[in-house]
């Protein structure tokens, strides 16, 4: 099914708040995360001698990325940081729990790739953990996150924290987001310096980019699944980069 497709107008406020806009394409704001993922995934050959596993829908990193330390919360008292991610894969998807349409596509596919995984009692492919990082702190305390996504699976993990933590865990691994707020009927992009005007402040949808984050059991950015998603391709690339590794 074809994900949708938003087009909005890019607002800028300058110091007197005249506002100029033009056509602008919102749904994928490319960002300095997803650049410096880009330019990872077109060195090829900086990583390991043997050749990747051939896969239908992920795109493995010719060398395993690094992320940045973080610590997130996941309810009361109950942290979720990079230590976490050792030992074992590990699938991450970045939205929000007011999003009407992308995160309960992804999120009932990812609990449909588990629930798969779970069945097939004669491998022995290792389930990984599913991460829904929220980028909108402001709408959802971690509690909220994790009963969100606990709707789809129980074993789900849901997380968020400091709008500067979620922001740089997301610049890390090349997710991209930006807030549309609405006025008369229009999307508009502001300034995230400058914030939206008063009366807006609570307008507004997320737009987010509908990747899914492949993270290997050292805690490094492995691979990358673009939409859209199929539970089944995403449980047969998932095991044939399993078997690749180590």
């Amino acid at each position: 099914m074809p994900r949708p497709f938003f087009i909005a107008v890019l607002a800028s406020f300058k110091g007197n708040n005249k506002m100029t806009t033009q056509p602008y394409s919102v749904f994928y704001k490319v960002g300095r995360g997803w650049l410096m993922l880009a330019a990872a995934l077109l060195l090829g050959g900086c990583g390991s001698s043997n050749p990747p596993p051939k896969t239908e829908a992920a795109t493995i990193l010719p060398q395993a990325k690094a992320i940045s330390a973080f610590t997130l919360s996941r309810g009361p008292e109950k942290t979720f940081d990079d230590e976490n991610l050792k030992g074992r894969w590990s699938l991450f998807f970045f939205g929000y729990t007011r999003c009407p349409d992308v995160c309960p596509t992804e999120l009932f596919t990812l609990a449909e790739t588990l629930r798969k995984i779970e069945e097939k009692s004669d491998t022995a492919q290792e389930k990984p953990q599913v991460v829904f990082v929220s980028v909108d702190p402001q709408q959802a305390q971690p509690e909220a996150v994790q009963k969100y996504v606990s709707f789809y699976h129980p074993e789900f993990i849901g997380v968020t924290g400091e709008q500067v933590a979620v922001d740089k865990l997301a610049r890390s691994m090349g997710a991209i987001y930006e807030r549309a707020y609405f006025l008369n009927g229009k999307a508009l992009i502001f300034d995230p310096e400058e914030g939206a005007p008063e009366g807006l402040e609570n307008s507004y949808l997320i737009n987010h980019s509908a990747t899914i984050f492949l993270v290997n059991p050292e805690g490094k950015l492995h691979a990358v699944f673009s939409s859209p998603h199929m539970s089944d391709t995403i449980m047969k690339d998932l095991a044939a980069i399993q078997q690749s590794w180590g």
